[in-house]
């Protein structure tokens, strides 16, 4: 076994656990040099570790274990730059979204929960084509534009159209941010029946507390929320179902996050 070392040694050489690289061969990304038949002990040559060097740098970029697949498998330089400009474009629209995340942080001191104005109003029933998930606090900000899309695609082939801003339900009597159970919204003027996770129901009308927030969806949060809780307390009344948040302007209308407007709407009794 010249010019092998087993995978302990490996993994001090290339910084990459025994763990990683047990992973990173069943997914065909750093295949062992051998693998002894009695054993199932790995051995690695020397020269793969500059093949091991650029998974742990795309995997410290946190590029995708798919996409380190296409970069090591790539035909040629065209094919693995592609790659990489791909996950550079989703780096800098993470950056920009840090940015505005930093700008909303800034103004929360001047933005506490007293500075939205609450009022009241009565809803009538809605009809809406609508489809429920639980999904990452994280990953809602992908989930939502991607379930509306289903949605109104589905409107389209019933050759109906949105009755007014899209919004999301958020049901359950406790919030947790790995598994938020929200509801995506359409409404719509008519009963639209239902196609693979989506259904078309009836909400209920009443009365509820409302709140505006202007900004992006990042800094929507518990200054809003606290500010209906509060004055639910003060003027003596109860929840009577999930809160909604409705995307009056958002990105289809407005290219800045600081433009959006989204109410939010809390059903008392």
């Amino acid at each position: 076994m010249r010019n092998l070392v087993p995978i302990g040694r490996f993994s001090t050489i290339c910084r990459l656990s025994p763990k990683a690289l047990r992973l990173y061969d069943e997914m065909g990304l750093l295949v062992p040099a051998l693998v002894d038949p009695a054993s199932g002990y790995r051995y690695y040559s020397v020269s793969q570790a500059l093949e091991a060097e650029r998974i742990r740098l795309l995997r410290s970029l946190e590029v995708p274990l798919e996409e380190i697949g296409q970069y090591v498998r790539a035909s040629g330089p065209a094919a693995a730059r592609e790659v990489l400009e791909r996950h550079r474009a989703r780096l800098e629209a993470r950056v920009e979204q840090y940015r505005a995340m930093l700008a909303e942080l800034e103004q929360l001191a001047s933005r506490p929960a007293s500075a939205y104005e609450v009022r009241t109003k009565a809803l009538a029933p809605q009809q809406v084509l609508s489809t429920r998930m639980r999904a990452r606090l994280a990953d809602l900000g992908d989930a939502g534009p991607r379930a509306f899309g289903e949605l109104i695609a589905h409107l389209g082939r019933a050759q109906a159209q949105p009755a007014g801003p899209l919004f999301a339900l958020y049901h359950g009597p406790e919030f947790d941010e790995e598994a938020v159970d929200v509801e995506w919204c359409v409404p719509v003027d008519r009963p639209v029946s239902g196609q693979g996770h989506g259904g078309g129901r009836e909400l209920p009308g009443g009365t509820v507390a409302y709140t505006l927030h202007a900004g992006s969806y990042d800094a929507l949060g518990p200054a809003a929320y606290a500010a209906l809780q509060s004055w639910m307390q003060e003027h003596g009344h109860e929840s009577d179902g999930p809160p909604r948040e409705v995307y009056l302007v958002g990105a289809c209308q407005a290219r800045e996050p600081a433009a959006y407007r989204t109410e939010l709407q809390w059903p008392i009794r």
